[in-house]
């Protein structure tokens, strides 16, 4: 069972080290800040997990009621990483794109494709462009409905 559970964490391991290996090449190959942060939360994401569940893997292959302890507290802190590490990287791809940070595409133009959604609305200018504007806080709106009403 020793042989197993060690052979286990050495597959487990080594395929979480190719994968970083890999989010390290696409921050470094992709072209701009949108591929770059998708190739950084994927790979940092999935390597993390498969490392720290062949760390857990070979806590387990000495069986006794400390190590399963120890085993229990690697999975938990997998199980945070895989549900901080998207939200972070998320967030920062959001942060990019309110600064103004344009995507490259294969026109070579940039821009991102706006398809609506709850937090931008079309605002028709005198001169026919529509342009974007972002909508104010609910703090502001839940006010003016009071003053309203």
């Amino acid at each position: 069972m020793d042989d197993i559970l060690n052979g286990l964490s050495i597959i487990l391991i080594f395929s979480g080290l190719i994968f970083f290996m890999g989010a390290s090449v696409g921050l470094m190959r992709f072209p701009d800040f949108y591929t770059r942060m998708h190739a950084a939360g994927k790979g940092d994401t999935l390597s993390t997990i498969l490392i720290t569940a062949g760390m857990a893997a070979q806590v387990l292959s000495h069986f006794d009621l400390v190590n399963l302890f120890v085993a229990i507290k690697i999975i938990a802190i997998a199980v945070l990483i895989m549900l901080t590490s998207p939200t972070s990287t998320h967030l920062l791809m959001k942060a990019g794109y309110d600064d103004g940070i344009d995507p490259v595409t294969s026109s070579g133009k940039g821009g991102i494709i706006d398809l609506g959604g709850p937090f931008i609305k079309r605002i028709q200018s005198d001169d026919g462009e529509s342009k974007v504007k972002k909508k104010s806080s609910s703090k502001k709106k839940s006010a003016t409905r009071k003053n309203s009403v």
